[in-house]
């Protein structure tokens, strides 16, 4: 998914799910922003902060070697 794409569901603090697309390669250490959806601003009532989303993307250490076939005839040479 971190290197295809996917959406999202991504939970908010009252509840509500909100789908996020992901249409680009996600790397280690990226994050998101989705606006007016994140905290409550104290002194503003009604407004809220933006919700930020890191991702932790994790690869495998070793995979097969099938699949290492797989991904080169797949994946653009670098």
């Amino acid at each position: 998914q971190a290197l295809c794409g996917t959406t999202l569901q991504i939970p908010t603090i009252d509840g509500r799910k909100i789908p996020l697309r992901l249409r680009e390669v996600v790397k280690p250490h990226t994050a998101k922003r989705i606006q007016g959806e994140g905290l409550p601003i104290p002194k503003q009532p009604g407004k809220r902060g933006d919700l930020i989303i890191d991702f932790d993307v994790v690869f495998p250490n070793q995979i097969s070697s099938t699949a290492k076939e797989i991904l080169s005839d797949c994946l653009p040479a670098s």
